[in-house]
């Protein structure tokens, strides 16, 4: 009797705590947290808005279902494009690839290889010509080139770029007189009898072209969304090639044919910057390079007539280290992810310790080959077209 009796009562309690707890909870959107109704109460002014135990934390709710909102990266504007520099990114492509056309024109290299004079010099030296007209030279032009390469990122402050860059420059010149007056020939060894020979007209060429291969590493110094600044590393192999023709008619064909080429590799250092408009749609630019090439020049100098195909016939050989110094400053536009970029700029090289085509063929004729080495120039307009993804 008394165990019905106290099963009863406890059937009784838990009932009655159940139905207090299950009361609470469909008066409150806020379990365990108090009976506060979450409609009003009949005969409560409206609109009602339940009240919220002091305790309670809105994030514990929001936290799990919150999404984060896009990062903005250093205040670009940009988020979905994750393409500004994102603190610990100053890349964010994988890779890039590039093209630039070069147009260029080569300075100090010009070659003069003939003048007009007043007619057959008559008397032994030291009798010299009177010049009548302007000298025979061969000097370059500005002309066409490329350069196209990739870009691998490794991370985001480092990468590695390979790029192979082609350049060729020819330029022709005639000169020629009337008789009585003649074209006298300057790139003539001294004492063959070509050299005091009389000619009507003359005509030269000189080609001057290279080639480089250059692979680097690259190492983001100082980044953010209006600036990037890379430092880079690397490897150059070069191939620079000089060919030079001149052939004076007369009574008979005389010819001179010079060639140097120059092959060799080094290292090669740099660094580049940018500067970002707010935007980031607009930007300027500038570069520095400087590349310290060794290898071996080798030069020929073949002179011939019609009825003697070699008269002086010569080489030399010798190794050198040829410094290369660019210096390159633009301006661009970029897409608003960054993924297409259009710049275009002005560039200066400068290389030293080179054999020239003037130098070389006066070393000839003055039976001297000691010291030689010169400096040589490259300048012109570079346009950009690159792509990152």
């Amino acid at each position: 009797m008394r165990l019905r009796v106290l099963v009863t009562v406890a059937a009784s309690a838990v009932l009655f705590v159940g139905g207090q707890q299950l009361s609470a909870q469909q008066m409150s959107p806020y379990p365990m947290m108090g009976g506060y109704p979450a409609v009003a109460p009949v005969g409560y002014p409206v609109p009602y808005t339940p009240a919220m135990p002091a305790t309670y934390d809105v994030g514990q709710e929001a936290g799990a279902a919150a999404v984060p909102p896009a990062a903005d990266c250093n205040g670009c504007g940009q988020p979905e494009c994750m393409q500004c520099a994102c603190g610990c990114n100053c890349w964010n492509h994988k890779i890039a690839v590039f093209g630039e056309f070069l147009y260029l024109r080569a300075r100090n290299s010009e070659v003069a290889y003939g003048v007009p004079i007043d007619g057959p010099i008559i008397g032994p030296p030291p009798t010299f010509p009177i010049q009548i007209g302007r000298y025979g030279v061969v000097d370059q032009d500005h002309n066409p080139g490329f350069r196209f390469g990739v870009n691998y990122v490794l991370d985001g402050w480092s990468s590695v770029t390979a790029q192979y860059t082609y350049f060729d420059s020819e330029s022709s010149d005639m000169v020629g007189t009337d008789a009585p007056n003649v074209v006298r020939a300057v790139v003539f060894h001294p004492a063959t009898l070509s050299a005091a020979q009389d000619f009507l007209t003359a005509e030269a060429s000189h080609d001057i072209g290279f080639q480089f291969l250059d692979v680097d590493y690259r190492r983001a110094l100082s980044c953010d969304d209006r600036h990037n600044v890379t430092f880079l590393a690397g490897v150059r192999v070069a191939e620079f090639d000089q060919d030079f023709a001149a052939i004076f008619n007369g009574t008979g064909n005389e010819t001179l044919i010079t060639e140097i080429d120059f092959y060799g590799a080094g290292l090669r250092i740099g660094l580049e910057g940018e500067r970002y408009t707010a935007s980031r749609r607009w930007l300027v630019y500038g570069k520095t390079h400087g590349s310290f090439v060794a290898g071996e020049f080798t030069a020929d100098y073949r002179q011939g007539q019609s009825f003697d195909p070699s008269v002086v016939d010569t080489s030399w050989e010798a190794g050198r280290i040829v410094p290369m110094l660019d210096l390159e400053v633009g301006a661009g536009w970029q897409s608003r992810c960054g993924t297409w970029r259009i710049t275009g700029g002005y560039m200066i090289s400068a290389w030293y310790n080179c054999v020239k085509t003037d130098e070389w063929i006066s070393a000839v004729q003055n039976n001297n080959v000691v010291g030689l080495g010169d400096n040589m120039s490259f300048d012109g307009l570079v346009l950009r077209c690159e792509g990152r993804f």
